[in-house]
């Protein structure tokens, strides 16, 4: 039993261990399955692993590119404009420096809500809602590309992707662009408001032609503002950005067979005008009766006779033609010269960037100031008699000879004005009419040599302003020994070999007024060429040389004391430096741009002059004073003087005639004038400097009603001078000229004593006892009596204030 039981046992076993074929195919199947379903999600899990790192790296390049967009390049591309005011201090548009499309940009503020409607209902309706990309759109314009379902004027594009592309220029037909405009879209919004997109996309987009922008468009087709526009016109605008070349109200085709222009663009733009009105008021931005009422309007474009008869002098928006003017060359002038300091640029490169680079120039001039003084420069003869003023300087029939048969040449001159905190009023470059652009001027461009109005802002104004001189200085009117032996300078003559010196002292005021020269060489002599250098170009704004390359310098006496500079300077800058006599010692830099705007009104820089103080108020008043009895009969400007105004200023006369000026103040402002030829040469000698300056601005500034005023300096001390010591005079001083002295240097005459007192014995003898110790006394005073004259003791009945006891015939004291 027990062996049958093992061999059972055994027998179970071993059937057990021999499996079935069916089983090994089962399992060797169910090995393969799941070795392959394992392998199939490592490959997944590595495929996804490596597509989503692809991706990734994919969106964040585009997300990178995205984030680099920003409306700023949009706004550099807008139009360069040059603005002033006109004579009621409305803003007009001067000049516009064209790019390669013209826009005009506007505040979101200044475009009326119908408009923004407009616009907004047409080209995205849910602008205010999305996040930069409208999905339901965008999808349904998918769709509607293979099926079409609705209608071309079904776009995908948001307000903010048209943005978008136009920043970009990226308009490529792919995928790719697509998700790149998307992603930057998104981004857009996150950085910038609504209104900001909005506002940059209106003054972006294109209407036809080089009109770009939405004012520009107004301009362009209705003659008018944005904030003008009606809600037919703002439709009609709103129609054009679909097609801008084709459904604009003034696009045309030529006809193959006439040749003839045939206008299009007007029919097509109704029907889509329709279209926006309609979407208008389907959104509820418009009532039925406003949605009729724009549907009838009667639209009036500015290339109807209707319109053309109603504005005869309509200026066309891209003429770029234009002359500037005077105002606005100096402007872009001062722009470029900003740009090139400010970034250390070329010239080149400067004009450059005023072409491209969207700016808004706003101008300080004074429209009345320079229309006057622009009538006056029509004609040399308005300034000066020209009777002798022809010069034949060039062989303009080319015969070989230069004589009175070529064609004559008549002297050049410029004026400048500006009032006391620099900014600039008037400015013409030159005489005759101005016919072209970019020309020479020679107010703010030719440099000339000063000749004595560089006195009062060297010199003598250094003397004051040091305390080293006083308005009663005594100073030797003789040349100075040059090294070879010779003296220098002379005083001007109309003789100039005439040394003409009077070798006596003579006051600090009168060199001035009489333009001495050796006065001038020796006070900068006396305080050194190099601290006057410091004032002339540190304190007063003279555009110097202090050495060039040929180791020619200003700091020296000849440039310093006579104006005999290296290589001169410019109108502008001479009278620039007089700012601070005028305002009580401020200076300000002379500028004719007010402000500085780039793109949609990002302020750049505000034209203030850059104000600091320079001088002491008592040494602005001090010269002041002093220049004003240059401009007084005994002067040498007194063909300045005004009835209504008080003139103060200096003339200036070069080496031989070459040049001559006029500097004067009023109250209002300062202005200068230069005359003399542009290839210098004698000018004729009766021209007067303060003369022809009256002839240019006199009338007007006479007639100018202000309560403006120089600053009084109350510090200052106002006191006769004594003629023997050129101090303040004191009571036994012989008065001369009122002077004026400031604070901290006023020498009081302590030399000039009691006039002397003499005794006229026609009294008795009693008398002459009674008044012993009077004569006594005046003998004392007699041995120190001035040659003047003094108080004389006389008897008789003459009148004086009696000094002695009695009455009747007793002796007086009279002043002689």
């Amino acid at each position: 039993m027990q062996e049958q039981s093992k061999k059972a046992v055994v027998s179970s076993r071993a059937k057990k261990k021999k499996p079935s074929k069916a089983w090994k195919v089962i399992k060797r199947l169910i090995s393969v399955l799941l070795t392959t379903i394992l392998s199939i999600f490592l490959i997944a899990i590595i495929t996804g692993t490596i597509v989503a790192t692809a991706t990734t790296v994919y969106v964040l390049d585009f997300m990178k590119d995205a984030s680099s967009i920003t409306l700023e390049e949009m706004e550099l591309s807008y139009n360069t404009n040059v603005y002033g005011t006109d004579v009621d201090g409305n803003l007009v548009t001067l000049y516009q420096v064209n790019n390669e499309v013209q826009r005009i940009p506007v505040h979101i503020e200044d475009i009326p809500q119908h408009v923004l409607d407009a616009f907004v209902y047409t080209e995205d309706e849910r602008f205010y809602t999305h996040d930069g990309v409208d999905y339901k759109n965008t999808i349904a314009a998918c769709v509607n590309l293979v099926l079409h379902f609705w209608d071309s004027e079904r776009g995908g594009s948001t307000i903010t992707q048209q943005l978008i592309k136009n920043v970009t220029g990226d308009d490529e037909e792919s995928p790719s662009r697509k998700i790149r405009e998307i992603f930057r879209a998104m981004t857009l919004e996150k950085n910038y408001s609504k209104q900001k997109i909005i506002e940059t996309y209106l003054n972006y987009i294109g209407f036809g032609g080089s009109a770009n922008g939405i004012e520009m468009a107004a301009i362009k087709y209705f003659g008018k503002n944005v904030g003008d526009l009606t809600v037919a016109e703002a439709a009609v605008l709103a129609a054009i950005p679909q097609s801008p070349e084709t459904i604009n109200p003034f696009a045309y085709y030529i006809d193959d067979e006439t040749g003839e222009k045939v206008l299009s663009g007007r029919k097509r733009n109704r029907e889509r005008q329709e279209y926006v009105l309609w979407q208008m008021y389907d959104h509820g931005a418009l009532t039925y009766d406003e949605y009729q009422e724009a549907l009838n309007e009667r639209l009036v474009f500015t290339d109807m006779t209707e319109y053309k008869l109603a504005h005869p002098v309509a200026k066309e928006v891209d003429d770029d033609k234009a002359v500037m003017s005077w105002t606005v060359e100096t402007a872009l002038r001062e722009v470029q010269e900003y740009l090139m300091e400010t970034y250390a640029i070329s010239k080149e490169e400067a004009l450059h960037r005023i072409n491209t680079g969207g700016y808004q120039i706003y101008t300080t001039i004074d429209p009345v100031m320079q229309e006057y003084v622009e009538e006056k420069y029509l004609d040399l003869s308005n300034l000066i008699n020209t009777k002798n003023s022809a010069r034949y300087q060039n062989d303009t029939n080319e015969d070989g000879v230069i004589d009175y048969n070529d064609e004559p040449v008549y002297p050049q001159s410029a004026f400048i004005a500006m009032d006391y905190e620099g900014r600039v009023l008037a400015c013409v470059g030159a005489i005759g009419e101005k016919t072209d652009s970019l020309v020479m001027n020679y107010a703010t461009m030719e440099t000339r040599q000063p000749g004595s109005t560089i006195k009062p802002v060297a010199g003598y104004g250094f003397g004051i302003f040091s305390d080293q001189f006083h308005w009663g200085s005594k100073i030797r009117d003789y040349g100075l020994t040059m090294p070879d032996g010779s003296l220098w300078p002379h005083n001007y003559s109309s003789n100039s070999t005439s040394l003409n010196y009077s070798g006596g002292d003579l006051y600090m005021y009168y060199g001035l007024m009489k333009s001495l020269n050796t006065i001038s060489a020796r006070l900068v002599d006396a305080l050194t060429p190099e601290a006057v250098y410091t004032y002339s170009t540190e304190k007063m704004g003279l555009k110097l040389t202090e050495v060039d390359g040929q180791g020619n310098s200003d700091i020296d006496l000849s440039p310093l004391s006579v104006g005999a500079l290296t290589y001169g300077v410019t109108v502008k800058n001479m009278v620039n430096a007089y700012v601070p006599y005028g305002n009580g010692g401020v200076y300000y830099k002379a500028h004719v741009v007010s402000r500085l705007e780039q793109g949609n009104h990002e302020l750049v820089y505000d034209g203030d002059g850059k104000p600091h103080d320079v001088i002491d108020p008592e040494t602005a008043y001090v010269m002041n004073r002093m220049m004003k009895n240059v401009v007084s009969p005994n002067g040498t400007a007194g063909a300045a003087q005004l009835s209504n105004k008080e003139v103060v200023g200096k003339t200036g006369t070069t080496q031989e005639w070459g040049d001559l000026w006029f500097i004067g103040l009023t109250e209002d402002f300062v202005s200068g004038v230069w005359i003399g030829y542009p290839k210098r040469e004698m000018l004729d000698t009766s021209i007067n400097s303060a003369k022809m300056w009256y002839n240019i601005i006199g009338e007007y500034a006479n007639n100018i009603e202000s309560e403006a005023s120089y600053p009084v300096c109350e510090t200052v001390i106002e006191a006769p001078m004594c003629t023997n010591t050129g101090q303040i005079a004191g009571q036994y001083c012989p008065k001369g000229e009122t002077g004026y002295w400031k604070s901290t240097n006023a020498p009081y005459c302590d030399s000039c004593t009691a006039p002397k007192v003499r005794y006229n014995n026609n009294s008795s003898s009693s008398n002459r006892s009674s008044n012993s110790s009077s004569s006594s006394s005046s003998s004392n005073s007699s041995s120190n009596s001035s040659s003047s004259g003094g108080i004389t003791l006389n008897g008789g009945n003459s009148g004086g204030v009696s000094v002695g006891g009695g009455g009747g015939s007793s002796g007086r004291i009279t002043l002689n």
